[in-house]
Protein backbone atom coordinates (compact mmCIF):
# COMPACT_ATOMS: atom_id res chain seq x y z
CA UNK A 1 0.00 0.00 0.00
CA UNK A 2 2.50 2.28 0.92
CA UNK A 3 4.61 1.77 -2.28
CA UNK A 4 0.87 2.87 -4.57
CA UNK A 5 1.03 5.77 -2.85
CA UNK A 6 4.76 6.59 -3.05
CA UNK A 7 3.89 6.15 -6.99
CA UNK A 8 0.59 8.27 -6.67
CA UNK A 9 2.74 11.23 -4.93
CA UNK A 10 5.68 11.01 -7.62
CA UNK A 11 2.72 10.49 -10.97
CA UNK A 12 0.94 14.02 -9.54
CA UNK A 13 4.17 16.27 -8.84
CA UNK A 14 5.60 14.66 -12.33
CA UNK A 15 2.02 15.85 -14.04
CA UNK A 16 2.22 19.33 -11.91
CA UNK A 17 5.99 20.16 -12.73
CA UNK A 18 6.29 22.85 -14.88
CA UNK A 19 8.38 22.74 -18.31
CA UNK A 20 9.79 25.89 -20.10
CA UNK A 21 8.24 26.43 -23.52
CA UNK A 22 9.85 29.94 -23.90
CA UNK A 23 11.31 32.80 -22.42
CA UNK A 24 8.11 33.83 -21.45
CA UNK A 25 5.73 30.86 -21.14
CA UNK A 26 5.59 27.81 -18.86
CA UNK A 27 3.17 24.99 -18.78
CA UNK A 28 2.39 21.92 -16.43
CA UNK A 29 3.47 18.63 -17.73
CA UNK A 30 -0.23 17.78 -17.91
CA UNK A 31 -1.41 20.55 -19.80
CA UNK A 32 1.40 19.76 -22.19
CA UNK A 33 0.07 16.32 -22.79
CA UNK A 34 -3.89 17.19 -23.20
CA UNK A 35 -2.43 20.21 -25.99
CA UNK A 36 -0.54 17.59 -27.97
CA UNK A 37 -3.54 15.19 -27.50
CA UNK A 38 -5.27 17.39 -29.35
CA UNK A 39 -2.75 18.75 -31.48
CA UNK A 40 -2.95 22.49 -30.82
CA UNK A 41 0.08 24.35 -31.44
CA UNK A 42 1.10 25.58 -28.07
CA UNK A 43 4.84 26.36 -28.62
CA UNK A 44 3.83 28.76 -31.09
CA UNK A 45 2.08 31.13 -28.47
CA UNK A 46 3.81 33.38 -26.13
CA UNK A 47 1.06 33.94 -24.01
CA UNK A 48 -1.49 32.41 -21.88
CA UNK A 49 -4.17 34.03 -23.77
CA UNK A 50 -3.26 32.93 -26.91
CA UNK A 51 -2.71 29.22 -25.83
CA UNK A 52 -6.69 29.93 -24.10
CA UNK A 53 -7.51 31.05 -27.90
CA UNK A 54 -6.35 27.91 -29.39
CA UNK A 55 -8.14 26.06 -27.31
CA UNK A 56 -11.12 28.03 -27.80
CA UNK A 57 -10.69 27.36 -31.62
CA UNK A 58 -10.63 23.46 -31.34
CA UNK A 59 -13.64 24.10 -28.84
CA UNK A 60 -15.62 25.22 -31.25
CA UNK A 61 -14.38 23.25 -34.22
CA UNK A 62 -14.00 19.87 -33.26
CA UNK A 63 -17.23 18.59 -31.93
CA UNK A 64 -15.30 14.83 -31.65
CA UNK A 65 -12.77 15.81 -28.57
CA UNK A 66 -13.15 15.77 -24.85
CA UNK A 67 -14.52 18.68 -23.69
CA UNK A 68 -13.82 18.14 -20.38
CA UNK A 69 -9.87 17.84 -20.24
CA UNK A 70 -9.74 20.63 -22.48
CA UNK A 71 -12.03 22.59 -20.51
CA UNK A 72 -9.97 22.00 -17.11
CA UNK A 73 -6.57 23.07 -18.79
CA UNK A 74 -8.43 26.06 -20.03
CA UNK A 75 -9.84 27.00 -16.52
CA UNK A 76 -6.41 26.35 -15.15
CA UNK A 77 -4.69 28.65 -17.84
CA UNK A 78 -7.34 31.39 -17.26
CA UNK A 79 -6.92 31.08 -12.95
CA UNK A 80 -3.06 31.64 -14.03
CA UNK A 81 -3.53 34.69 -16.21
CA UNK A 82 -6.35 36.51 -14.19
CA UNK A 83 -3.91 36.20 -10.86
CA UNK A 84 -0.43 36.83 -12.82
CA UNK A 85 -1.61 39.33 -15.09
CA UNK A 86 -4.35 41.02 -14.25
CA UNK A 87 -3.79 44.56 -12.65
CA UNK A 88 -5.43 44.63 -9.23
Amino acid sequence: MNKDIEDLIKETINKNSLIKVNDQLYLKQYQIEVLDFYHIEYKKATTVSEILFLIEEVLENDFSVDTDALDEVAQSLQEFNYYHNTNK
